[in-house]
């Protein structure tokens, strides 16, 4: 019946054209369906892609976020590594400048030669020798504190590079924590940002500038560690050679002082017997002066009774027994007085000789005793005592008293290694 309905002509239309308009129809609700089953199947893919691309982004986000907290916090303790290496060295500095400055008032207080120039004895050998180990070792320890301040200025140039660097990986932790944020309920901002076409570098490259970054601080922290160690070893060895230096010196300086000053009491004896010889020939010299003058006198005497007898009268001039002892008595007066007057002059000259000595070991006196006062200044220097304004001059009839021999000598102290800076 319906067949027979479509064939059937309608009223004023074609039964033809009305067969074409439901062919296209039906042609057009079938494109519409498969165009719906498109959009519906696209509308899928899409939505199934952007969860893949969410999840993939969001692990591949992640996963950058982890390598370069990973890499921030070596660098971070890279850099807590290296201020501690910066506080090491600037504590070996100072330590340094510390030896470098005792090692100048030793050099002006303990290492002054110049107590027998021109001469020299064991005293001033050793004191010169401790004096040219010491302008030595002023020396390294001056060029040891020229490359140690470098040092600080490298490690502490690398240091700034890392912590440029951790601060950009911290801002870039931020961006990448502020990206991960952003989704589609997510309103845009207000602010306009300018895009710039920066130029990006390759991962690989990022990768090998952090490498070459750790590299470099952790060859730095070497090259900080062997410093420190080679200095700590140059201090032991400055203190153990120059404490050996100063107890040779000091044994070698107490031995002189006390040898000094036993020549001080003998030469102090020999002066007080010269000069009581020398006392003694001056009596003997005043004696024979008054001898002499009683045996001139006595001459005289006996020339005038001769001349008297020479006034007899002629006839009575004769050679008798009186003239004959007088003639004997005179001869033996002018031997005498001969005898005396060489005796006078061998009393004179001994005077001199004794005057001349006692000069001489008054002179000697005085040498040794600027020897062993500059000594007792050394002394009292070396062992730490402050000298007073006016410093008594020693004794010079009795010996001094006793030093104190058992001190110990000072050292340079080392820190405790507990309490170092770098504890790896």
């Amino acid at each position: 019946m319906v067949e027979n309905v479509v064939d059937e002509d309608y009223l004023g239309c074609p039964c033809k054209m009305v067969t074409d308009l439901k062919n296209l129809n039906n042609k057009l609700n079938a494109e519409v369906v498969e165009q719906v089953n498109d959009t519906q199947e696209l509308v899928m893919l899409n939505n199934f892609a952007r969860e893949c691309n969410e999840y993939i982004f969001k692990k591949c986000l992640q996963e950058r976020m982890s390598t370069i907290s990973s890499w921030r916090w070596v660098l971070e303790d890279l850099s807590k590594r290296l201020k501690d290496g910066i506080d090491a060295l600037q504590y070996e500095h100072h330590a340094l400048t510390v030896v470098i400055d005792r090692i100048v008032d030793e050099l002006k207080g303990n290492c002054k030669p110049g107590a027998l120039t021109p001469m020299c004895d064991d005293v001033e050998q050793a004191i010169m020798q401790e004096c040219h180990f010491l302008t030595k070792q002023k020396k390294k320890f001056e060029s040891l504190t020229v490359i140690l301040s470098e040092q600080i200025k490298s490690l502490d140039k690398i240091r700034q590079d890392i912590e440029n660097d951790i601060f950009q990986k911290e801002q870039a932790l931020s961006v990448e924590e502020s990206c991960a944020k952003i989704s589609m309920d997510t309103p845009p901002s207000s602010e306009t940002r300018k895009r710039t076409k920066k130029k990006k570098s390759p991962v690989d490259i990022w990768e090998q500038r952090c490498t070459s970054l750790k590299r470099a601080g952790l060859q730095a922290l070497s090259s900080a560690i062997v410093t420190r160690q080679q200095i700590r070893g140059a201090r032991v060895h400055l203190s153990i050679t120059a404490q050996s230096y100063t107890a040779r010196v000091d044994s070698v300086l107490r031995r002189r002082l006390h040898v000094n000053k036993l020549k001080l009491q003998d030469l102090y004896w020999q002066r007080d017997e010269a000069a009581r010889d020398h006392s003694a020939l001056g009596e003997e010299l005043t004696a024979t002066e008054q001898n002499l003058l009683e045996t001139m006198e006595q001459e005289r005497v006996i020339l005038a009774r001769l001349a008297d007898r020479n006034l007899r009268p002629t006839t009575e001039l004769t050679t008798d027994e009186v003239d004959r002892s007088l003639k004997e008595e005179l001869g033996r007066l002018r031997n005498f007085i001969k005898v005396l007057r060489k005796n006078h002059s061998r009393i004179t000259t001994l005077q001199n000789h004794l005057t001349d000595c006692m000069t001489r070991i008054d002179c000697c006196v005085e040498d040794i005793l600027r020897v062993v006062k500059i000594d007792e200044e050394r002394t009292r220097h070396r062992m730490g005592e402050v000298p007073t304004d006016g410093p008594n001059p020693p004794d010079e009839r009795s010996p001094s008293s006793p030093r104190r021999q058992d001190e110990p000598l000072q050292i340079i102290t080392e820190e405790d290694e507990d309490d170092y800076p770098i504890n790896y």
